[in-house]
Parts: C-alpha cells; sequence; structure tokens
C-alpha cells in the first residue's frame, strides 16, 4: 500500500458528528497540522441524538459535544471548527448541503478534503454505517465534482475550485495510507475527549485504537497508519 508523504498546504475535513473526523482520520489531521498544513474542520450535524439516555436533554447534548469537540480539536492542531448545525439523521445529499460545502470549499480553496466513505455499508456481520455518514459521503463528493469545479453551479457561492485530493476514511477498499507513529498518541487523546460517547470505555478506546492502527501500519510497512479510498480529480468539464 503507498504511502503518501507529502503535507498539504489546506486540508478541509468534513464529517457527519462531533467525533468522527477524529476517529476516522485524528493521526492524519494531527500529522499534517504538525507539518504546517491549515486544516479546517466542518461538522454537519449537531450531535443531538448520539446517546442512550431518552432523559437527557438534547440540547445540554449538543452543547456537551461542541465542547468535547473543541477539546479534540486542540489536540490534533485544528486552525477553524465549523458546524453546519443539523439534526441527527437529517442529513440528506441535497441542494441546500451542496451549496453549503461548495460555498466552504470555493472560499477555503483546500488541496485536499478529507471525508466518509459513502458506498462503506456493511463492515462485517456485526455494524453497517451510519445514514448520515453516506449521505453526507455522497454530497461531499457531488460538491467537489462537478460543483465547485465548474463555474454555473453556484454562482453565486464563489469562483470555483479544483481540489486535487479526495481521501475517505472508512473505506473497505483502502489504497493509500498515512503513516501517524508520531501522531497516535494526539488521536487517542482527541478520541477520549469525546467522553459523551466513549463513557468508561477509554482504556478499551485507546487499546482499539493502537491495534488498528499498528495493522494497518503492517499493510503500508510503517509502525501505525490510517487508511483511505484515494480519488484524484482530473476531470475536466465534462
Amino acid at each position: 500500500m503507498r504511502v503518501l508523504s507529502d503535507i498539504p498546504r489546506r486540508v478541509l475535513c468534513v464529517f457527519a458528528h462531533p467525533d468522527d473526523a477524529d476517529i476516522g482520520a485524528g493521526g492524519t489531521i494531527a500529522r499534517w497540522a504538525a507539518g504546517g498544513a491549515e486544516i479546517t474542520l466542518v461538522i454537519v450535524a449537531r450531535g443531538d441524538k448520539g446517546t442512550l439516555n431518552p432523559e437527557l436533554d438534547p440540547e445540554s447534548l449538543v452543547e456537551t459535544r461542541r465542547n468535547e469537540l473543541d477539546s479534540a480539536s486542540s489536540h490534533l492542531g485544528v486552525s477553524t471548527v465549523q458546524n453546519l448545525g443539523l439534526g441527527d439523521g437529517e442529513i440528506a445529499n441535497d441542494w441546500a448541503l451542496r451549496r453549503s460545502l461548495v460555498q466552504i470549499i470555493r472560499s477555503f480553496k483546500p488541496d485536499v478534503v478529507l471525508s466518509h466513505d459513502p458506498t462503506a455499508i456493511y463492515f462485517g456481520s456485526t455494524y453497517f454505517n451510519h445514514r448520515d455518514h453516506r449521505e453526507l459521503g455522497f454530497a461531499l463528493l457531488d460538491s467537489v465534482f462537478p460543483a465547485s469545479h465548474l463555474p454555473h453551479y453556484f454562482p453565486d457561492a464563489g469562483p470555483a475550485h479544483r481540489v486535487a485530493l479526495v481521501l475517505l476514511s472508512g473505506t473497505m477498499d483502502p489504497q493509500v495510507a498515512v503513516d501517524i507513529s508520531t501522531s497516535i498518541a494526539a488521536k487517542k487523546k482527541a478520541v477520549c475527549c469525546h467522553e459523551s460517547q466513549v463513557g468508561t470505555r477509554a482504556t478499551q478506546v485507546e487499546a482499539s485504537i493502537e491495534n488498528t492502527a499498528r495493522s494497518f501500519g503492517r499493510r503500508a510497512g510503517v509502525m501505525a497508519a490510517e487508511v483511505f479510498r484515494e480519488l484524484r480529480n482530473e476531470m475536466g468539464s465534462r
């Protein structure tokens, strides 16, 4: 598996829920931020339904998860955090979301975009992917190309911008890896900041992060890695 060694200048991370970027790409974000990349993180959903407790007030949960995200992002070196404010389960690949994403892409002008792989549905027989991840993944891809790339899509959303590289996490078809040997500790700290989701399982969560990263690392020939589906945007004006 090929290891990506270059540090991009601008990275846009677009994920559904407050803990998704840290779980899927936290080591990569931390490594690139430490190398000088400017990282903008966009979270689309508020995190208002991410609990098993029916008595917990959704607005209190939103505030808790916002604070957790801020703490996690500081461990990773994220420059800017933005939340689009949709409800959990309400993400849809529609005109409004694509317009918001196109406006962000054209404003920030990222070299690389990180997001969910929407084609990953079933993970063995014990887990299937969240609908929000799938809807957002396709909305992000549609926003990268053709929408942000061609000027007559959303002409009021700013000048067209071509994103050169999209990396999709949580994929069943990993093609490239990023060496996170020096940033796995930051990823663990970031993920464990999401106490509303981790609960009392911090030790198990850290062990799972370590085991997964080392397993991917063996495939890539490094100590620890995160893996992604790689999409290079070399399309014209089709």
